[in-house]
């Protein structure tokens, strides 16, 4: 193959993988001005899988679907086809220094729901994130779609509001993320193009350890927390219930999580 043609092979993939979001601010339903925050220095991740997966009964007392474990993640995973959207709704929870940490090392975790990211490299996703910055905890919403790095958007997050997001498949290619802090009224609509190609295979409801630059960010000690959401799959409504969960494991166990009803808890281990 000639180089010229090489060339333009490499260009449109670029081209396809480049990411472009548009947002749009509302306050008690009116419409606000809006400026767009930065690509941030931290990126999520699909799941990097660390462990083989094992069953365990974890829904009411009978058999969930399997657990895996992963390096990054903990929570829940729908699998299968036609997925087109995800809601979830959680706390943002006060976040502290696990046992041997200092507080240079700004340990953080994030919160989200998205699409795909399971079983390959795409995703779509958005939520919050919550860091410990010399001690002093930090809070901010975000969306992403791979391969590029997180966003932080203009939404007020404290600890302790509650966070409803949706994320919407338009396309293989394009997508809508809602962010809605209802203890202040207010939400942020982003809408997407570019990136990894979809394929609608999983709903997600995860806390994530992701990432700086290369390496996992340090991860803090957190309380007991849970997603309440649901998916819409081949056009209709199903809950989170019979997904794969998701334990986050690293030296040693840091996050499990189990399974009730449309209730996706994950518990510091």
């Amino acid at each position: 193959m000639k180089v010229a043609a090489i060339t333009a092979i490499l260009a449109a993939s670029l081209a396809t993988a480049e990411v472009t979001w548009t947002f749009q601010k509302f306050e008690n339903g009116v419409e606000v001005p809006f400026t767009a925050g930065p690509q941030t220095r931290f990126q999520s991740q699909a799941m990097a899988k660390v462990g083989e997966v094992r069953k365990r009964n974890r829904l009411n007392g009978r058999a969930a679907g399997a657990t895996v474990t992963s390096s990054n993640w903990c929570g829940a995973s729908l699998t299968g086809t036609g997925f087109t959207s995800v809601t979830g709704t959680w706390t943002v929870p006060t976040i502290t220094l696990r046992s041997g940490q200092s507080a240079a090392s700004d340990p953080a975790l994030a919160q989200w729901v998205g699409i795909d990211g399971f079983s390959n490299s795409a995703l779509i996703q958005g939520g919050t994130l919550s860091e410990l910055v010399g001690g002093r905890q930090e809070n901010f919403a975000w969306t992403e779609m791979l391969p590029a790095a997180l966003r932080e958007v203009s939404l007020t997050v404290g600890t302790g509001d509650s966070i409803t997001t949706t994320v919407s498949m338009n396309s293989t290619s394009s997508g809508t993320v809602t962010i809605r802090n209802n203890s202040r009224g207010t939400s942020i609509v982003g809408t997407v193009s570019g990136g990894t190609r979809l394929s609608g295979t999983s709903a997600e409801w995860i806390l994530e350890d992701f990432e700086s630059g290369s390496s996992l960010v340090a991860f803090p000690a957190f309380p007991t927390s849970t997603f309440t959401g649901s998916a819409i799959r081949s056009g209709a409504s199903v809950s989170p219930s019979g997904s794969t969960l998701i334990d986050l494991v690293q030296n040693s166990e840091l996050c499990s999580a189990t399974l009730s009803g449309t209730t996706v808890s994950v518990r510091d281990a």
